[in-house]
């Protein structure tokens, strides 16, 4: 079972609509779930791997609802709106500065990895090319997080 360590304090609903009225969007209920528990953090274990079997990542931190400029999910999301899908937020980031994203306003709750290394060139439209699909859902997601072994 994955623990959270170090969330931030939790959530209330009018916090989140809030955070979905100032962006715009509309979060996955099982996401907001997370966030009214967790609210940011570091997840143990954090390993995940794409869907297609490829090795994947890790969690270094869940992005969180605050005035935080080093991990506030607002400010994430407003840095990289226009570098990612649209309909996608960022939730989480790895230890290369790559993004977990999850699908928002009726797109499938599915989460992603976004590869930073490979994304489109400024004034392009961002597409799905550099994005690896690691779970259906958050609950997936959340709850096939593994140790990776050194």
């Amino acid at each position: 079972m994955t623990k959270i360590l170090d969330s931030k304090d939790m959530v209330s609903e009018q916090e989140l609509v809030n955070v979905e009225k100032q962006l715009n969007i509309k979060l996955p209920d099982s996401y907001r779930d997370f966030l009214k528990k967790h609210n940011g953090g570091y997840p143990q274990p954090d390993g995940f791997d794409f869907a297609s079997g490829d090795d994947g990542s890790s969690v270094d931190k869940f992005l969180e609802i605050s005035d935080s400029k080093n991990a506030s999910l607002m400010n994430f999301f407003n840095k990289y709106k226009n570098r990612i899908p649209k309909n996608y937020v960022p939730i989480a980031i790895d230890p290369g500065g790559n993004l977990i994203l999850i699908g928002v306003n009726g797109e499938k709750a599915e989460v992603y990895f976004w590869d930073h290394e490979n994304e489109v060139d400024d004034g392009d439209v961002p597409g799905m090319e550099n994005m690896h699909l690691i779970a259906l859902s958050f609950y997936d997601f959340i709850n096939n997080l593994y140790e990776i072994e050194v």
